[in-house]
This record gives C-alpha cells, sequence and structure tokens, in this order.
C-alpha cells in the first residue's frame, strides 16, 4: 500500500516536472538576429531573422510619431551582432530597437508617411510588407514575387464566386471566395486612398458590387471585373479607406479573409497563428444608387459586364451574366400582429436596429404578419412593399415615404443636378485626332453632349472643336481617348499548294502471216482440188485503222498497236521459198510525271478592315448584241480577300475569299480560253502565327483502256497475241493554307 502511494507521488512529481520543462522552454528568448530592407516595385518588405518564431503582441501607429510603426516584440532580445539594413528604400527612413524590462523588445520602424500594413512569416522570417501608395502609375505594374509565380501558372480560369463581410466585436472580416486558390497582389493607391487586391486568371461572373461599410475607417468595399483582355484576367477587390490601417490576411484553400480591428492597438499576431475556422459569412445587399461609386480610378480600365469566355475544347462563346441575389444580414427577429398601425411597426422595427425613424405625412397603413427568425431588414423591406411605401437610409435616420414621393424627389433632385450643369461656364477644347477619323468620333460623341453643348469637325486637319460645360469636357474627352487609339494591323499570308502526279502505261501488238501452196513454188498440195492454196492474214495495212509500225508484208491480220508508243520491236520470219511467212510487231510506253505549284500571296491590313491583293491576267471577251460588240475582261488570276477580327483572347477572326483561276490556252472556243477554277470562301478563327488548313481538294482520275478480238481473246496463254492494254493514272491535289500574325 506504501508503495502504490509512494508510485502515485513519483508520477505526480514527474508530470509537473515535464510540465515545469515544457513552459520554460516555451519561455526561451527569441533572438533577433537581423532586420533588412528589400524595396519592391510596389510594396516594401521588413524582414526580421530570428532564431524562433518571434511573439508579436502589439503593432500601431504612434500617435506622437504618425508616421511610425511601433512593433511589441515579448520574451525577445538581439543577438551580439545585430545589424539593421535598410538599402535604398524610398519609404522607410529609419529602424531602431528599443529594449524594455523583463525582455521585451519595441522596433520602431520610421516611414516617411503612413501606407497600409500587414505582419505575416514565411520560410522561417517574419515579414512587415508595407503597401506604399502609388502615385501616377505608367501601366500596370506587377512585382518580382507575383511574376514568378504567373510563369508556373497552368493556364486556367478561376472564378470568383462571392464577397462576405462579417461583423463582430472589435473586428471586420470581409472574405473573397474561388473555386480555387488564386495569385493575388496587394497594393496601394491613392485619391481615394485605396488598398487594392487583384485576383490574375479569375473571372468575376456578377455586376459591380459594392457595400458602403462606414466602419473602422473603411467607407466601402467594392469588387468587379478589372481587366478581360491578355495576357492576365483580373478580377479587383478594392477597400475604400479614410485612413492607413493595419491589416491581417489569411490564406484559406479556397478564400482570402482580411482582418480590420477597431483599436488602434492590433493585440494579436494573426501571421503566427493558423486561421480558426468561420461560417461562410453572410453577403450584404446590394447599396443603392447613391452609395455607387466608380470601382476603378479613369486611368484604370472600366468593368466589364458582357464578356467573350473561351472555354477549353469549346468554341468561343458569349456569356452574359445575371445579376446577384439581395441577401440580407439584419439580425433575426420574430413578430406577430394583426391590423397593427404601420408606424408603430416601423417604430419598433427602428428601435430594434437602433435607427432613428421619420415618417412623410402621407405614410399610413396597417399590418397583419407572423414572422418567425426573419432578419430585420428584410422584414422592414416586405412590409413597406405591402403598403407601396419605401425607404432611404442617411446615416443613422430611417426615412419612410410613399415611393411616388421618393420617386418624385430623385426626378426632382435629378433635374436639379442638370439644371447646376447647364448653368456652369462653357469650356471650349480643341482635340487633334491621331488615330481616329474626326466626323466617325463625332458621330458617337452626339448622344454624350449638353444641350448646350456643340461639335464642330474640321475634316481637313482631322480635329474636334467641342464647347460644352466643364463636367461634360471632362467626360468627351475620356471617350475620345478611348476612341482615338491607334488600330492593330494584321498581316494575312495564303499558300495555295497544288500537287499533280501521271502514269501511263500502254501495250500493244501486231501480227500477220502469209502461206502459199501452187506448182509455181513447188510445193501444189498432190489433189486436183484443191491443188493451189494462199493463205493471206496481212490484209489490214497499217495506218487505215489505227496506228502502228509497218511489216514485210505490208499489212497485219491482227492490227492492235499501243495508242501511243515510243518502243517497237518488229520479227519476220520466212522459209527458204517464200511459201510462208510471218511477222510481228510489239509496241510500248509507259510515262510517270510529278509537278507541284505554290502560290503564296501576303497582304496586311488594320483590324476589321478588308484587303484585297490579285495577281494575274484578264481575258478580253466579246459579246455582239443589236450590232453592238462589248468587250469585258474576265480574271485569270490569283486572288486574295480577307478581313480579320482581332478577339480580346489575341486570337483573329478572318472572313476569306480564294480564288486561283488560271486559262486554259489548249482547249479554245471562238479563240477565247475557258477559265480553270479553284476558290475558297470560309470564316475560320487562328492563333497569332497559327496556321490553318481552310480547304483541300483531292481528285484521281484511272481509266483502263483494252482493245480485243472476240472469243480469241479468251484463249489460254495464246489470248495475250489477241489484245492490247492502255492505262492512266493521274492524282490532282489542291491545299490552302492560312497564316495571320498580328504586328505588334
Amino acid at each position: 500500500m506504501k508503495w502504490k502511494k509512494f508510485s502515485q507521488i513519483l508520477s505526480v512529481f514527474c508530470l509537473f516536472a515535464l510540465l515545469n520543462g515544457y513552459v520554460l522552454n516555451n519561455e526561451a528568448l527569441v533572438t533577433i538576429n537581423k532586420i533588412s530592407v528589400k524595396p519592391e516595385k510596389l510594396n516594401t518588405l521588413i524582414i526580421f531573422d530570428t532564431s524562433t518564431p518571434p511573439a508579436i503582441s502589439e503593432t500601431y501607429y504612434l500617435k506622437d510619431a504618425p508616421s511610425t510603426i511601433v512593433l511589441e516584440f515579448d520574451n525577445a532580445t538581439t543577438a551580439e551582432d545585430f545589424q539593421v539594413s535598410r538599402g535604398e528604400s524610398l519609404l522607410v527612413e529609419d529602424i531602431k530597437v528599443e529594449k524594455i524590462e523583463d525582455n521585451d523588445i519595441h522596433v520602431l520602424i520610421n516611414l516617411k508617411e503612413q501606407v497600409p500594413y500587414r505582419i505575416y512569416a514565411e520560410q522561417g522570417q517574419t515579414i512587415i510588407e508595407l503597401n506604399r501608395i502609388q502615385r501616377n502609375l505608367n501601366g500596370y505594374i506587377i512585382d518580382s514575387a507575383t511574376e514568378e509565380e504567373l510563369n508556373k501558372w497552368p493556364k486556367k480560369q478561376l472564378l470568383f464566386k462571392e464577397v462576405g463581410i462579417f461583423e463582430e466585436k472589435g473586428m471586420v472580416n470581409v472574405t473573397a471566395r474561388l473555386d480555387e486558390k488564386a495569385i493575388i497582389q496587394v497594393f496601394a493607391l491613392e485619391n481615394p486612398l485605396r488598398l487594392v487586391v487583384d485576383f490574375f486568371h479569375t473571372l468575376y461572373p456578377d455586376p459591380t458590387f459594392r457595400y458602403p461599410l462606414g466602419k473602422l475607417d473603411i467607407k466601402r468595399v467594392r469588387t468587379g471585373q478589372f481587366e478581360t483582355a491578355p495576357p492576365y484576367t483580373i478580377a479587383r477587390l478594392v477597400f475604400d479607406l479614410d485612413q492607413p490601417k493595419f491589416y491581417t490576411l489569411l490564406s484559406e484553400k479556397e478564400s482570402f479573409t482580411f482582418q480590420f480591428y477597431k483599436d488602434e492597438r492590433a493585440r494579436v499576431a494573426p501571421a503566427m497563428v493558423p486561421p480558426t475556422p468561420r461560417p461562410a459569412p453572410p453577403v450584404p445587399p446590394a447599396p443603392t444608387e447613391e452609395e455607387v461609386a466608380p470601382l476603378v480610378p479613369t486611368t484604370e480600365v472600366p468593368v466589364v459586364q458582357e464578356r467573350d469566355v473561351e472555354v477549353p475544347g469549346t468554341a468561343l462563346r458569349r456569356t452574359v451574366l445575371e445579376a446577384p441575389v439581395v441577401r440580407y444580414t439584419g439580425e433575426i427577429i420574430s413578430m406577430k400582429f394583426k391590423d397593427a398601425d404601420l408606424r408603430d411597426v416601423i417604430l419598433y422595427l427602428g428601435h430594434f436596429a437602433g435607427l432613428n425613424v421619420v415618417f412623410d405625412p402621407e405614410v399610413r397603413g396597417t399590418v397583419t404578419c407572423d414572422l418567425q427568425d426573419v432578419p430585420w431588414d428584410q422584414t422592414l423591406d416586405i412590409i413597406l412593399k405591402l403598403n407601396k411605401m419605401g425607404k432611404t437610409i442617411e446615416g443613422n435616420v430611417l426615412r419612410i415615404a410613399p415611393m411616388a414621393v421618393l420617386t418624385r424627389e430623385d426626378e426632382e433632385l435629378r433635374k436639379l443636378e442638370e439644371s447646376k450643369e447647364l448653368a456652369g461656364p462653357i469650356q471650349v477644347k480643341v482635340f487633334d485626332l491621331s488615330y481616329a477619323r474626326a466626323g466617325d468620333v463625332e458621330s458617337l460623341l452626339r448622344t454624350k453632349i449638353s444641350q448646350r453643348g456643340e461639335i464642330i469637325v474640321d475634316e481637313r486637319t482631322n480635329t474636334l472643336i467641342i464647347s460644352d460645360v466643364v463636367d461634360r469636357i471632362g467626360t468627351l474627352e475620356k471617350l475620345i481617348n478611348v476612341f482615338d487609339m491607334p488600330t492593330p494591323q494584321v498581316s494575312i499570308e495564303a499558300r495555295i499548294v497544288e500537287a499533280t502526279s501521271t502514269f501511263v502505261r500502254n501495250l500493244g501488238i501486231q501480227w500477220g502471216f502469209r502461206g502459199i501452196m501452187d506448182p509455181l513454188h513447188g510445193n501444189q498440195t498432190s489433189l486436183k482440188f484443191p491443188s493451189d492454196i494462199t493463205v493471206d492474214g496481212a490484209l489490214i495495212p497499217q495506218g487505215l485503222t489505227t496506228k502502228g509500225i509497218g511489216g514485210p508484208l505490208g499489212g497485219y491480220a491482227i492490227n492492235l498497236p499501243a495508242p501511243a508508243f515510243n518502243t517497237a520491236i518488229g520479227l519476220s520470219f520466212g522459209s527458204v521459198m517464200d511459201t510462208f511467212r510471218l511477222d510481228m510487231a510489239i509496241s510500248a510506253l509507259e510515262t510517270s510525271g510529278q509537278g507541284q505549284i505554290i502560290s503564296s500571296p501576303t497582304i496586311t491590313t488594320q483590324n476589321n478592315q478588308q484587303a484585297e491583293i490579285i495577281q494575274g491576267r484578264q481575258i478580253p471577251v466579246q459579246t455582239v448584241a443589236n450590232f453592238t460588240t462589248t468587250t469585258r475582261f474576265v480574271n485569270a488570276a490569283l486572288e486574295l480577300r480577307a478581313t480579320p477580327q482581332i478577339t480580346a483572347e489575341g486570337t483573329i477572326i478572318m472572313d476569306i475569299e480564294i480564288r486561283n483561276n488560271a486559262a486554259d490556252f489548249a482547249n479554245l472556243v471562238n479563240g477565247i480560253p475557258p477559265i480553270t477554277t479553284q476558290s475558297a470562301t470560309t470564316t475560320v478563327m487562328v492563333i497569332d502565327g497559327g496556321t490553318t488548313v481552310i480547304g483541300g481538294i483531292y481528285r484521281t482520275e484511272d481509266s483502263i483502256t483494252r482493245e480485243k478480238v472476240p472469243l480469241l481473246h479468251k484463249i489460254p496463254i495464246l489470248g495475250g497475241l489477241f489484245k492490247n492494254f492502255a492505262r492512266t493514272r493521274q492524282k490532282r491535289e489542291l491545299i490552302i493554307f492560312i497564316t495571320p500574325r498580328i504586328i505588334k
């Protein structure tokens, strides 16, 4: 029993020792070896090399020095050879390390101005990313790290599913959900101050989303499609900020969560701890027209609502995107009323939501409802819709009025804005166009000028003279900059390959004989009848029915020479007294040939402009009508007509017409040669620099001719003496290739 108690005490002691050792180990000092500054194209990185991952308890901008970031490290120290390397940063002025009691360290980063920033861990290092505020950007910029990731991208398109905004005590979470993890780039822009997040190779499948937040120095959150043209498809998430802030970015498998904090001091180090799983946050309702603001500045590409999407393995198709479904985010409420006054019910909802309520004098009605677990904002919309009422929310004041009243006020406000605009001063501006025709641009701008506006076109100098109110001049200038763009050119090369092969084989035979039996030759039959016999098998003279070669007898019994020949052998056999003679001739021919004709017309034209090139001859054709001779010319030439269209993906759609006509002078008709025609008309889509076959013709002619002596040609073995043979085989192959190239 004593041994049992001793073992229990020993176990408790060992457990206490282990826990004490664990705590002591966890409280080991973190050594900061080096702090270095690495400027990037868009952001500046401050890299902390430490012995173990540090614990940053707080980070904030110092009140006494508003451009100084403070990082509070718990249980940390600096190495003996500790050093700070500022590099050539244009943002960081100085970095100081202050040792505080109890082994705590404060790192003070003195900046030239306040910027948004975040903290994260990567490859054993702690990194402070300072989002430098970009000014006067000359084109779109990609930093080196992002560019390296894009070079490894497998060229697949991602889909931006939704944006969720979730508010909790002292924090706002904004989550962007995709179908897969994307490559992102974070940077800051000014006028107004914005924190921008770009998702590469990503399509945003909804119209532009804007949510007026108005909390934690975040005025609104916006999303939309920033870029649809090659080489990158970019979806954009924008935070409109009142002032630069610290934020955190949590990256999960298919989502990115941005966290903003209420207090000036962020008391967590989210980069050092794993993200806490959360349910899918609700999507806020769509804002009113008054809350809508442009997603991107005027120097950026506008949001595209309808676009062409190339789906792998299918043809190009047009995708029209549907509007998102409105979702409610108010707190859940249950209520039950019967014939209650409309104003009392709305006052109850306003008190529940913490809003002040103002009624128009014409607001009246009753409410009968039984609602369980419904968001209060959805309840309000349903009640107002049933009573044909509308609402506006300005700050924390909820105003209720009939729909007709709100509509009339909106119309009056619009008229007031128009009258203010028309009452403004007139500005005259001259636009010299470089690429577009002034007349074409003028017709496009007609619908955008005000009632006081005027557009004058000077065709001689290709100039537009526009006079209008100041607000409209700015809009017209932006449109002119879009229209007056250089039109890309396309070089189109066609290759027409025509190959022919011929084969001819002829084989013929001629033979004849003559036999004489009579006393004159001393070989009579010794009979009274017949005493004389003459057999003549050479009665068909050469050249009477067919051509061949002549023989000693002057003709042949079997006269089947080759239709055409270049080789002949003649044999003649006779007796001593020339009483019997046999003549034979064999004629033969075999020919083969191959030919290839390549025609390669090339032409260059502007996008969406037809081009034509012709090379060849014209054949005059005369017709007589009413004693009048008319001469017209028919093309016997190689013709290429093409109209290219460059798509947003960089491919080229072409309307093509090719004709390869030739005059056949070997078969004249009334002195006029017929026209041999080869043509193709089609519409194809080809990648830049790619080659496609738009058409081809394959033709084979094979003919066999035999001349025979009836019945005798069937005699085995000897049948070949009673027939000839002629074979002609001809192959023609025509292939048309097209190669378009965009001239950079």
